[in-house]
């Protein structure tokens, strides 16, 4: 499998069907310019088409995990006369790092944080389906103390996931946040010790997701975009079941492989799911 050129990540497979993404601008403490905005939307847009890759990963080396939107570039455009941040000229309408506003994907990503996930940084794990991090890291998003606003789907996802006095108190006042603050809001699903190896830690959740069958944890994965998107929880479960992704999962080979599997006791053997014909759409 030929994976994709990138300039700001590293890209690799640690194991069959889980895709690495290593954001890799160290000297920045991994804040993302545009470029690298739509880089990442890029490499995540080849993730979905790909069927060899069941379940993502996104990582990062050094100090943080990822400091946001790289202010610095910011204000160099600002100084030259350009006042486009949030247009569609610095990020893509799948948001901060192609992901923070990524409508109905069906591959599961897990966020692997080790330092700080601040700003942009934070949009992206709130983003994430599962996210490991080390007790040393620190999130938060701190845009009100530069004057800017949490612009990349971020906010809408935090105000959905807990309650009006904590999504207040975390983009009112801009404090951080420890990662145990983090696990109590159910914003992370497991703090390890600052010396595990935080990518190992993830694979560890990788390998429970692609266990079971990769159209089964696609269609659910989607089924869960569309409850949080749609308004009417019975109007979301209609469309779950009458969209493409529903019928690519009743004829593909591993759902009659798992019946046959628990019918006869044995292991089932999941083979790639077919590709989809029409993705749904927001």
């Amino acid at each position: 499998m030929q994976l994709p050129s990138a300039e700001f990540f590293l890209l690799t497979i640690p194991e069959p069907h889980i895709l690495l993404i290593t954001i890799n601008r160290p000297k920045q403490f991994n804040a993302l310019n545009p470029e690298a905005n739509f880089e990442m939307s890029r490499i995540l847009d080849w993730a979905e088409d790909t069927d060899e890759i069941w379940c993502i990963i996104v990582s990062t080396g050094g100090k943080a995990f990822c400091a946001g939107m790289d202010l610095v570039n910011w204000n160099k455009d600002r100084s030259n006369g350009k006042n486009n941040q949030g247009s569609g000229e610095t990020m893509p309408p799948t948001g901060f790092g192609g992901l923070s506003n990524r409508g109905l994907a069906r591959k599961p990503i897990i966020a692997a944080v080790d330092g700080y996930a601040l700003g942009g940084g934070s949009e992206m794990v709130l983003a994430c389906n599962i996210v490991v991090a080390t007790k040393r890291s620190k999130f938060g998003l701190p845009e009100v103390k530069r004057g800017v606003t949490i612009a990349a789907g971020g906010l809408a996802r935090l105000a959905r996931a807990v309650s009006y006095q904590v999504v207040s108190e975390i983009a009112l006042t801009g404090r951080h946040l420890t990662a145990e603050e983090f696990k109590k809001y159910d914003l992370v699903n497991e703090v390890v010790e600052n010396d595990v190896d935080i990518v190992q830690a993830a694979l560890v959740w990788a390998r429970k997701i692609i266990a079971n069958s990769p159209d089964a944890v696609f269609i659910t994965k989607f089924g869960i975009m569309l409850a949080m998107e749609r308004a009417s929880m019975e109007g979301a479960t209609n469309e779950w079941m009458a969209s493409e992704e529903a019928i690519t999962w009743r004829g593909g080979e591993n759902l009659a492989e798992g019946l046959d599997a628990f019918a006869n006791k044995r292991a089932p053997q999941w083979k790639n799911p077919a590709p989809l014909k029409n993705k749904s759409k927001l």
